[in-house]
């Protein structure tokens, strides 16, 4: 079944306008009497059926709904954006597909850039809702600098991604079913000053392995680090 997304579902909005009327009417060519499913982004996944398409509304009726399971942990990337959008877009769709629960954006002192908009991202974030069938909508938080983000009140464990030997995998520091932050950091690392000011709010310095990682695959390969302890 090929699912939409309506984020006011469960307020009684019962159609599909704008990207999502598009996809489905223009695109896919949907016409009344189809079938369709519709994900809220908060865990309800809905059956439902097109009664018609007047304008630029695609109107349905729920026929079943299913209240999803959260899954038993969190999973919080915070991520220097790289200078290409093309890669941090890239990040965020796999990230999202993967289960990422929230994704931060950090302006740090080596960042290729200072500036960015998320409303790309956003749509990004629900395409991979609806090819993952998740059912849970990745939260994605526009840029702080990271002082600010680390003044934050972050519970759970705290971890910051650097450049260094000797270090701990992230993996082999991780429990299950925790809610857990991941500092990535820029193409230069982060600075020895912000390394310091994270160790003083609670993070601890891991390393994601021997290889040398571009800043969209270091956020991949923890997303999935989390995702294999507690999944598997």
């Amino acid at each position: 079944m090929l699912y939409f997304f309506q984020p006011k579902t469960s307020e009684g909005v019962f159609h599909l306008s704008d990207d999502e009327y598009q996809h489905c009417v223009k695109v896919l060519r949907k016409k009344a009497g189809d079938e369709i499913g519709i994900f809220d982004g908060k865990g309800m996944a809905y059956q439902a059926v097109i009664t018609s398409i007047t304008g630029k509304l695609c109107e349905f009726e729920i026929t079943q709904k299913t209240q999803l399971e959260p899954r038993p942990f969190y999973n919080h990337i915070a991520i220097a954006p790289t200078k290409n959008t093309d890669r941090i877009e890239w990040f965020v769709e796999k990230a999202c597909e993967l289960g990422v629960d929230e994704i931060s954006f950090v302006l740090t002192d080596n960042c290729e850039r200072n500036k960015m908009r998320t409303e790309r991202l956003e749509k990004k974030a629900v395409s991979a809702l609806k090819q993952s069938k998740s059912g849970f909508l990745t939260r994605i938080n526009p840029m702080v600098k990271l002082k600010d983000f680390l003044k934050a009140d972050h519970n759970g464990l705290k971890f910051i991604a650097v450049v260094e030997p000797d270090l701990p995998y992230l993996s082999n520091e991780l429990k299950s079913s925790q809610k857990v932050i991941t500092l990535i950091g820029p193409e230069g690392d982060f600075s020895k000053v912000e390394v310091t000011e994270a160790l003083n709010q609670g993070f601890q310095k891991i390393s994601l392995g021997k290889s040398t990682l571009r800043t969209e695959t270091a956020g991949l390969m923890a997303a999935h680090m989390v995702n294999v302890v507690n999944e598997y």
